[in-house]
């Protein structure tokens, strides 16, 4: 039973391997946790630069590209990992050493976290729960109100059409005030991190 395929593996997936033998085992575990919460929807994305002063703080130096290529490539095992239903610890630790090069120590800060984690990963094999069809969105202003000392208060509109999986699609509106979207906006920056990654 294997979950890693050299056919699947992104280009370069040796190299960040190599990479993420030099962390030390402590900030290897915190960032293997950094990732899982990510897939879990519990984190954002773990943040190239703060790993790269850590590592420095280790005196190890790896540049930001190979920090990136480290997260990548946890965000890719563990992704890939959970497609398999069943992988215990030691078959996870066993196709990581004989598949990648990792290192035993660094391996095995991998495995114990997937031995923790698995059953928390979002399986990769679900069916699929529906297709954004359209996103659209509007500015409106509000000029008079009973209950609003502000005349002129902007507010923005969204319409969201979502196709769900017998191909029915749903369009649903709501207005969110401006912080509220500036904070759906950030959510939406962290999920182009997070894609970025993958």
């Amino acid at each position: 039973m294997s979950f890693f395929s050299e056919k699947r593996s992104p280009k370069g997936i040796f190299t960040a391997i190599n990479s993420l033998n030099k962390f030390p085992q402590q900030l290897l575990a915190k960032l293997c946790q950094d990732v899982v919460d990510a897939l879990q929807y519990k984190g954002s994305v773990p943040q190239v630069s703060h790993y790269q002063s850590e590592l420095e703080k280790n005196s190890i130096d790896l540049g930001k590209n190979e920090v990136q290529s480290t997260i990548n490539v946890l965000f890719f095992l563990y992704r890939d990992a959970s497609r398999v239903s069943n992988l215990d610890q030691k078959q996870f630790l066993e196709i990581l050493q004989k598949q990648t090069g990792i290192t035993n120590q660094a391996g095995k800060v991998l495995a114990t976290i997937w031995e923790r984690e698995k059953e928390n990963l979002p399986s990769l094999s679900m069916p699929n729960v529906g297709k954004l069809i359209d996103f659209k969105w509007k500015v409106g202003v509000t000029f008079s109100s009973s209950i609003s000392e502000n005349l002129v208060t902007p507010f923005i509109t969204v319409n969201i059409s979502v196709s769900n999986t017998d191909e029915l699609v749903q369009t649903h509106s709501f207005e969110m005030s401006v912080p509220e979207f500036k904070e759906f906006a950030r959510n939406l920056k962290e999920i182009n991190q997070l894609l970025e990654v993958i």
